[in-house]
C-alpha cells in the first residue's frame, strides 16, 4: 500500500488523528474541485465538509482497490451532481431556473480599485459563465484534466468512461470555452 492507502487503512480502523491527516492532505484539492464545478466557494466548502462526513461514515467499507484521491473525487463527484439535481428540482419548484452561474453571481465582491475591478470581474464572470455552460458530463472532464492536473486514466476511473472519452470530453471542452472567451473577451 502507498502512502495515501496506509492513511486511508487507519482512519478505516477508526483513527481520528489519521482522518485530519487525510483532510489536511485532499481538503483544498476536493474543495477546489467542488468549485470548479459549482462555481460558489460557500456551497463548495459546504459540499467538501459533506464529503469528508461521507468518507468517515464509509471509510468502514474502504478497501485498497486504487488510489485514495480517485475514490475521494468520484465521492465528491456524486455528491456535486446528487446536490445540482436537488437544487434544480427545488428551483423549478419555485419557478426559477437555477444555475452555477446564478449562484455565482449571488456572492459578494470583495473590495478592489474600481479599474481593476471592472476588467477583472468581467473576465471572471465570462469565464465562469463559460465554464457553467459547459455540460456537467464536459465540465467533469475539463475540471479533472485540465484544472486539477488528474490524469487521463484517473479522469476516466472517476467518470467511469473510456480513456478515449476523456480525451475527446476534454478537446470538446477547451474548444467550446475558447469559442466562448473570445466573443466574451473584455480588453479592448
Amino acid at each position: 500500500m502507498d502512502a495515501d492507502q496506509q492513511l486511508m487503512a487507519r482512519v478505516r480502523d477508526g483513527d481520528r488523528e489519521a482522518f485530519e491527516a487525510l483532510y489536511l492532505r485532499f481538503g483544498s484539492p476536493v474543495m477546489r474541485f467542488l468549485y470548479r464545478l459549482c462555481g460558489d466557494r460557500v456551497l463548495a466548502e459546504d459540499l467538501t465538509q459533506d464529503v469528508f462526513l461521507k468518507v468517515w461514515r464509509a471509510a468502514a467499507g474502504w478497501r485498497p482497490l486504487g488510489k485514495v484521491g480517485t475514490w475521494l473525487f468520484q465521492i465528491a463527484k456524486h455528491h456535486w451532481w446528487n446536490e445540482a439535481a436537488k437544487r434544480r428540482r427545488r428551483a423549478a419548484i419555485q419557478g426559477s431556473p437555477w444555475t452555477a452561474q446564478a449562484a455565482a453571481d449571488a456572492r459578494d465582491e470583495r473590495a478592489t480599485p474600481p479599474t481593476e475591478r471592472v476588467t477583472r470581474v468581467e473576465w471572471a464572470r465570462a469565464v465562469e459563465a463559460a465554464l457553467a455552460a459547459l455540460s456537467p458530463k464536459l465540465r467533469l472532464v475539463f475540471v479533472l484534466v485540465r484544472l486539477e492536473g488528474v490524469s487521463y486514466a484517473e479522469t476516466a476511473e472517476i467518470a467511469g468512461i473510456p480513456v478515449g472519452t476523456v480525451k475527446s470530453r476534454a478537446a470538446a471542452a477547451e474548444a467550446a470555452l475558447r469559442k466562448r472567451l473570445r466573443r466574451e473577451d473584455p480588453s479592448p
